[in-house]
């Protein structure tokens, strides 16, 4: 503060304005019930208007001296408090300069916004996030820890910490600390003995969790770095490995297999399950499942992504007691070797057979048409559009809500600003 106040610092003019301008507040509030300050006033009022050579009958000069107080105070709390702000907001997110107001109420907006838990994991949870922070800050994002590819299987085998890959894309997509962060999280070294492959973003969850010492921690000290808006938290803090057994009783192990199964067994999945097992969930993911409004799942792989959170003991226990509405986000398009023919029943009848009956509230489907040709890209790499069969979904008792949700990139994806929007809107 003391540095604050020497001169040149450009703090103290908004400091003073405010200063005064909460005196000015204090005598205007003693000035109208205080009788004897009032007298006062009255006195000099009456005094100006003397000088002033103005005619007394035609006003109170105890009202007008009031009135004039309390517009010149408010204005100095206004403009005073406003520098203050500003002052502050420059030095500490230079980037936000000059958006004082909007940032303020949004904040406030986004503060009394529902409390959003979404569950899953991989480029569609990223996907919902950034556009949820948008909406509301009360967001809680429940991540899969069963990723066995790439920089996180090594982190994870060397380091013996859980998989970073998908908490640090979650980290990412509620960032507010700008485009030029987001980008070297998501840095990967292409070369160097130890380096390459890893992208910057494991490697800082990496060093923070042998700094704190624990991997919850390090999630919580990086989402401070960032400036997150809400929460990132695992499911569990317990090393997991995702299995299935095949219909033709082939068992496999580790996500990378499970992910196409069908396209190296040709074999649909009979049963999921986590090595070892009675893995239970992590409290804190309990707890904010429970505070929830509002519980989705997806968008996202749904064999590797979303399923493997509800093997986790504690989960589907939590959402079914939850209060929140549920609901299922249906992936647009089919994923090779996972969901090949898959229509929206499909998906919301494995998302039941692990979740339970009767607890999903609302299915959400894209019923937005993108052109042929983008289609007939995605068809040669073996995906197709998720069709929905209403017949087949009427045994549920689960609502569909239909939108247009494609972005207008040239992907047949989500688009997140939709998505969020249908989702708060629920």
């Amino acid at each position: 503060m003391r540095d604050l106040l020497l001169p040149g610092i450009g703090f103290k003019r908004w400091l003073i304005l405010f200063v005064i301008g909460i005196l000015g507040m204090f005598v205007f509030i003693a000035v109208t019930f205080s009788t004897e300050l009032a007298i006062f006033f009255d006195v000099l009022n009456q005094q100006l208007t003397n000088l002033a050579h103005l005619p007394v009958h035609s006003y109170s000069p105890k009202l007008i001296g009031e009135v004039v107080l309390f517009i010149i105070s408010i204005a100095l709390l206004i403009f005073g408090g406003r520098g203050v702000i500003s002052y502050l907001i420059n030095a500490l997110m230079p980037e936000k300069r000059g958006r004082i107001w909007n940032i303020l109420a949004g904040y406030s907006q986004r503060n009394k916004a529902p409390k959003v838990v979404v569950i899953g994991g991989g480029t569609g949870l990223n996907s919902i996030l950034s556009g949820l922070k948008k909406y509301t800050n009360n967001i809680t994002a429940v991540v899969s820890v069963s990723d066995e590819g790439g920089s996180s299987r090594k982190l994870r085998y060397e380091f013996g910490m859980l998989p970073p890959g998908d908490i640090r894309n979650c980290i990412v997509a509620l960032s507010d600390s700008g485009p030029e962060m987001a980008k070297l999280l998501e840095y990967r070294f292409e070369k160097g003995k130890g380096l390459q492959g890893h992208s910057f973003g494991n490697l800082l969850i990496t060093a923070m969790t042998h700094t704190t010492g624990s991997f919850a921690k390090a999630i919580e000290e990086t989402g401070k770095i960032l400036a997150i808006r809400g929460k990132v938290l695992p499911v569990t803090l317990k090393q997991t490995s995702l299995c299935a057994e095949l219909e033709n009783g082939k068992v496999i192990e580790q996500e990378p297999n499970v992910e196409e199964h069908k396209i190296k067994y040709n074999s649909e999945v009979s049963r999921l399950f986590l090595k070892p097992k009675n893995v239970h969930a992590y409290p804190e993911a309990v707890k904010e499942i429970l505070a929830a409004d509002i519980i989705v799942l997806g968008p996202g792989s749904l064999y590797t992504s979303i399923l493997p959170n509800l093997l986790v003991k504690g989960i589907p226990e939590a959402i079914k007691k939850s209060e929140a509405r549920k609901v299922y986000v249906c992936n647009v398009m089919t994923q090779p070797g996972e969901t090949d023919n898959y229509n929206v029943s499909d998906h919301v009848d494995k998302i039941v057979k692990y979740l339970g009956k009767n607890i999903l509230d609302y299915v959400v489907v894209n019923n937005e048409r993108a052109p042929q040709n983008l289609y007939e890209r995605y068809r040669k790499q073996g995906a197709n559009r998720v069709k929905l069969d209403r017949d087949s979904l009427d045994k549920y008792n689960i609502e569909i809500i239909e939108a247009d949700l494609l972005t207008k990139k040239n992907l047949l994806r989500h688009d997140p600003d939709k998505l969020a929007k249908v989702v708060v809107g629920l």
